[in-house]
């Protein structure tokens, strides 16, 4: 069977310049947030135009969050990018999720004062006949309620393209659903089809921190669901939502592997987007990252688009520590950002609003001394950065969740040091072991220490043998 190439790309969150009702949105700062909001127009055609280049696969797969909040603007104006991409040659297939669409019928804009004032946007019911051209139309099978459905993409390719958002509070597939997977993967199989499978929300976790801050941002029972993908012998999923770049697997109790591929958000931090080359004969699938460093007539102040996304997102890990000591509500507005909601955080206060304070005062001088005993760093060695603030190394750190692909030095100063504090965070934490762990925390090392150093499978580019 012929290898087959993609173009992998999730969480557009186009947002139309009409929802300024000024008519300037350069006139607004851009909000902290993962999504640029406000660029989001200029980095999708970029992108477009760049996936239109020679050499480029021709199939186009988005899993989802084409707009904003589903504003009518957004939707009309991403559509008809998406038009004149499949013009120029793309054969684009998408999904729709959670941002496309309010079922009160409004999103948000600005107005002349910079105050949000609303703005018309999608139902979910509305999003059934919008974008057909490049769903249904070219369906072989759609499970309408849920929206999923079933195209072939080449010969010996069949696209399992599945929307977890069933209108419900929480993101999976119901009975129903889940028997027309089942159909129609025994079709694809009994027709020899290789499956190429997407959805939006990550179907296994990509961090154990993401597993606790984010826990209803998961497809729900997403171990389950991968270890059954991987006995059917959907050995890969495209994922998206969590704007993470990110790839994990798991083993059926079989032995049979199912990975995760989740991409980060387009117009996000950081702004990347995916080529992926199945090749069945060598039962392996080849990922390589695309990151998107410049587009013309964006304003970044002089900056790489990464390193802009990333001090409007991550900037703000530093306001979070100041607020969370001297304002805990605008902590917890920042901390949504982060998909940590208001009442989590409101639980957490006892804890976040002591540990805020402790580090927004702390240096690695500080953390040599009190972790001494554990980090093996010598005196002479810790000179350098004794005095080194720890919430920029932080921000890199919660960065790297982001990203994927820690790399921090294990031989550094500053790595040892960290894992000093961790070893520390759990000898102090022992008495609450059982409370941790009914919270799903095996330990703070456990949850931190992929975010200094990863081993294994590469986030942004991998060979996937499966």
């Amino acid at each position: 069977m012929n290898p087959l190439s993609l173009v992998i790309i999730t969480d557009t969150h186009y947002y139309s310049k009409k929802n300024w009702v000024a008519g300037n949105p350069y006139a607004f700062p851009p909000k902290r947030e993962q999504q640029y909001r406000r660029g989001s127009e200029e980095i999708i055609k970029y992108v477009f135009d760049e996936i239109c280049n020679d050499g480029e696969p021709e199939i186009v797969l988005i899993s989802g969050d084409l707009t904003n909040n589903g504003e009518y603007t957004s939707h009309e104006e991403m559509r008809e990018l998406l038009r004149q991409l499949q013009a120029r040659g793309k054969n684009v297939f998408v999904t729709t999720a959670t941002h496309d669409y309010r079922q009160n019928e409004k999103s948000y804009g600005y107005d002349e004062n910079h105050n949000q004032v609303p703005v018309p946007a999608f139902t979910r019911e509305m999003l059934y006949d919008y974008y057909t051209e490049f769903s249904f139309d070219k369906a072989l099978s759609v499970h309408m309620p849920s929206m999923c459905y079933t195209a072939q993409l080449a010969d010996g390719y069949r696209l399992l393209a599945l929307n977890d958002d069933h209108g419900k509070d929480h993101a999976g597939y119901d009975d129903d659903c889940l028997k027309w997977i089942e159909e129609q993967v025994e079709l694809a199989h009994k027709d020899n089809q290789f499956i190429v499978a997407m959805t939006h929300h990550p179907v296994l976790t990509p961090s154990p921190l993401y597993k606790i801050i984010g826990p209803n941002d998961l497809l729900e029972d997403g171990e389950e669901r991968a270890k059954q993908f991987a006995d059917m012998g959907i050995p890969c999923i495209f994922t998206g939502h969590s704007h993470i770049q990110n790839i994990t697997s798991i083993k059926s109790e079989k032995g049979n592997i199912c990975y995760d591929v989740s991409t980060s958000a387009l117009v996000g931090f950081p702004p990347y987007y995916r080529h992926a080359t199945i090749n069945p004969d060598e039962r392996k699938i080849s990922i390589s990252s695309v990151l998107i460093k410049d587009v013309p007539g964006l304003d970044t102040e002089g900056m790489p688009l990464s390193d802009y996304t990333k001090k409007l997102f991550l900037g703000v890990v530093e306001d979070m520590l100041n607020s969370a000591e001297h304002d805990y509500p605008t902590f917890q507005n920042l901390a949504i950002g982060m998909s940590i909601s208001k009442e989590k955080s409101a639980k957490l206060k006892p804890i976040i609003r002591p540990v805020a304070k402790v580090l927004n005062r702390l240096s690695f001088g500080k953390v040599w001394r009190l972790t001494r005993l554990r980090n093996g760093v010598s005196r002479k060695e810790i000179a350098p950065i004794k005095k080194k603030l720890a919430v920029p190394f932080i921000t890199d750190v919660v960065s790297n969740l982001y990203k994927g692909d820690a790399d921090l030095d294990v031989n550094s100063p500053e790595y040892r040091v960290a894992v000093g504090f961790l070893k520390t965070a759990d000898s102090l934490t022992k008495p609450f072991k059982k409370k941790l762990n009914s919270i799903g925390i095996e330990s703070i090392s456990a949850l931190i220490m992929p975010l200094l150093h990863k081993e294994g499978i590469g986030d942004s580019d991998a060979e996937l043998e499966y």
